[in-house]
């Protein structure tokens, strides 16, 4: 199994090998080599890549409200 660090940036796990430490006014976070890259873009590209990723977000944030709707139909919750 692959060891997966978790982006604060995008707030997706990717594998280690594509993480870096990256200064923040907070300290050290981990951030993928994607995100740095999208960073030092030009601000079209930047804004491209961050409505994607609101995309991707906003997709992912769906199908967990949908999955556990899906459980409470199956399995109510008992009081």
């Amino acid at each position: 199994m692959t060891e997966t660090l978790f982006c604060y940036c995008c707030r997706v796990h990717h594998d280690k090998s594509q993480m870096r430490l990256f200064p923040t006014g907070q300290g050290y976070r981990w951030r993928c080599l994607r995100s740095i890259e999208a960073a030092a873009s030009s601000r079209r590209e930047r804004d491209a890549f961050g409505q994607k990723q609101s995309e991707i977000n906003r997709e992912t944030a769906r199908r967990a409200a949908e999955f556990g709707l899906h459980l409470r139909q199956v399995q109510p919750f008992a009081p």
